[in-house]
């Protein structure tokens, strides 16, 4: 299960980086709009902040999913382990999202 655990945190970090990457390339060139109002004030400060952040949000992915199933006793590593399988279908629609649109222009 760390395998897994691991896999997911990389997995979801990544997916995490390209949504950062394809929503400032896409805000950049006036394509989409930003829906989260936070990550909309962040790029409208500085692409380089929104950047930055979504980069430092990735290492954190990492850390916390890692620390967090260590830590755990084995029910709550399951449900965390399901919690992460969640989040990385989440990201993988939003990052088909970005996709679709990628292929249109």
């Amino acid at each position: 299960m760390r395998k897994s655990v691991l896999l997911l945190g990389i997995s979801i970090a990544f997916l995490n980086l390209f949504d950062g990457i394809a929503t400032n390339y896409g805000l950049s060139r006036k394509l989409i709009e930003e829906i989260n109002p936070l990550m909309d004030q962040m790029i409208s400060v500085s692409p380089f902040l929104f950047l930055g952040v979504k980069a430092a949000l990735s290492l954190l992915i990492l850390f916390v999913s890692y620390s967090v199933y260590a830590k755990s006793e084995a029910p709550f590593q399951k449900l965390y382990l399901v919690s992460l399988g969640i989040v990385f279908f989440i990201y993988c629609g939003i990052c088909s999202i970005h996709l679709y649109w990628l292929t249109l222009i």
